[in-house]
């Protein structure tokens, strides 16, 4: 019961969350917490969601404190829920603090994650599923290309955006929001590339 409810807590929080009802969205989280002390994998999801909350929220250090946590008790876990998401979440707290070279190193293990959840033998075809976790894929891809022009890789960015862009139109089709954000990113990181020839 306190496992199902905790998931419920989980889940309308992140709905309070993304209409910037932080009070309730923290509330609704703190018990979640409480509900799921002796299940990992929800306090895993719970801390997730609390980084989330707190990145949001602009507290970008107690953000990264969850999930260093979140990552630990992924590491024990025998198969934890979607542990790419986590390292997406490490990897844009990490750029925002300016820290791009870890940032970078966590968009790349999120990327592994993700291909492993996705294409090893055996996994789950659902489609709604599989084009949801796709679009992370598309992201993670988008991730990478962002680290990678903070650390003046262009030619590299170059390429991790046109994966993203090919995974993004191939599976949401073009005029998605993501295929089109990435496309977006592509077209600017070519430009600078050009410049720099230029120059």
């Amino acid at each position: 019961a306190c496992k199902t409810v905790g998931e419920l807590c989980n889940m309308l929080a992140m709905t309070y969350l993304q209409q910037g009802e932080f009070r309730m969205a923290e509330q609704l989280l703190n018990k979640a917490a409480v509900l799921h002390q002796n299940d990992d994998s929800g306090l895993a999801v719970t801390y997730n969601n609390l980084a989330c909350f707190y990145r949001r929220k602009g507290k970008l250090r107690t953000a990264l404190k969850f999930l260093n946590k979140t990552l630990k008790i992924e590491a024990k876990l025998p198969s934890a829920d979607n542990p790419g998401d986590t390292h997406l979440n490490m990897c844009a707290v990490l750029s925002q603090l300016g820290r791009h070279e870890q940032a970078l190193e966590h968009a790349q293990s999120a990327l592994i994650l993700l291909q492993e959840e996705l294409f090893s033998p055996g996994k789950s075809e659902e489609d709604k599923v599989q084009k949801d976790r796709l679009a992370v894929l598309a992201i993670a891809y988008h991730n990478i290309g962002v680290e990678q022009e903070y650390l003046k890789q262009t030619l590299e960015s170059i390429r991790s955006y046109q994966k993203g862009v090919e995974i993004a139109t191939a599976h949401l089709g073009s005029d998605h929001g993501i295929a089109i954000a990435l496309r977006n990113s592509l077209v600017s990181a070519q430009a600078t590339a050009d410049k720099k020839k230029k120059g």
